[in-house]
């Protein structure tokens, strides 16, 4: 939080930059074992693969290339790991064993891959868009502000109000009836996330962000059953233990809206930046 006290001091920082942007990339680097000199340089190869040029939807060479890049660096990590282990998810992911059942290079190269840009992209965005909707609804902040044991509450609804990944694509394993209609097998469908957290028929009132709801129990933002989201026990952790430092250093902060940007993406929803003026506690 070292970051967050200067910005304190100076009364602001870009939300996105300094803070929602550093803390997720710190911990799954933690994790896997990423030394914190790279950490930054890996979060900008990372923002780099899910951005899109606007009115492109095809990944940008910029990407392609950062992809490419990171792999290779893994690929060096998982040498490395194999020829002097170490006490962090990457060693332990080579050093898994089940009744003879090991992980290849290749596999645990893509986890570590999936681990640094899923985990850090969607926690980082489910950060910004918590901050930035508290500041439209002043009402609703208030109840934090006063509470820090509202921020949970906090948390979900900015899962169900704006969710950081707004669809999914999944192809039909067989013939799937869904409100009487048939889906045939080996459909693709293109599953909406966001439009399902809005669903009127299972939230009252659902344009409305109130952390008064109940929106963990139904909210299907980390997905449910099997297919679950492997990180969202550690993404809540994270946005939950994130907020409660701010709250607890700053007493009111103002958004600059007309300095905010967007990622351009084709499905994950935030923030690229988004300026931020505190009134510390």
């Amino acid at each position: 939080m070292e970051h967050v006290e200067a910005a304190l001091e100076r009364g602001s920082f870009d939300f996105v930059a300094e803070f929602a942007g550093r803390m997720p990339m710190d911990v799954i680097s933690e994790m896997i074992g990423v030394p914190r000199a790279d950490r930054a340089e890996l979060r900008r190869l990372a923002d780099l693969l899910v951005d899109r040029e606007e009115g492109l939807n095809d990944i940008p060479p910029a990407g392609i290339e950062a992809a490419f890049t990171m792999a290779v660096y893994f690929d060096d990590m998982v040498k490395a790991r194999r020829a002097a282990p170490t006490d962090d998810l990457t060693s332990a992911l080579l050093d898994a064993d089940m009744e003879g059942d090991r992980l290849g290079d290749d596999e645990v190269i893509g986890f570590l891959f999936l681990m640094t840009v899923a985990g850090n992209e969607t926690t980082t965005k489910l950060l910004a868009n918590a901050w930035y909707w508290a500041w439209k609804h002043p009402e609703q902040r208030a109840k934090v502000f006063a509470d820090p044991g509202r921020i949970p509450d906090w948390v979900e609804e900015t899962l169900r109000f704006d969710t950081s990944s707004q669809m999914l694509l999944r192809v039909t394993t067989g013939d799937v009836e869904l409100r009487g209609e048939i889906l045939p097998d080996s459909s693709r469908v293109l599953l909406l996330v966001g439009s399902a957290n809005r669903d009127e028929a299972v939230f009252e009132d659902p344009d409305r962000y109130d952390i008064d709801r109940d929106s963990r129990t139904k909210l299907v933002s980390f997905g449910s059953g099997r297919h679950v989201c492997l990180g969202a026990a550690l993404a809540r952790l994270e946005a939950r233990v994130g907020l409660e430092e701010l709250v607890g250093r700053v007493a009111d902060y103002d958004v600059d809206e007309a300095g905010a940007a967007r990622v351009h993406s084709i499905n994950v929803r935030g923030f690229a930046a988004l300026p931020t003026s505190v009134t510390a506690r």
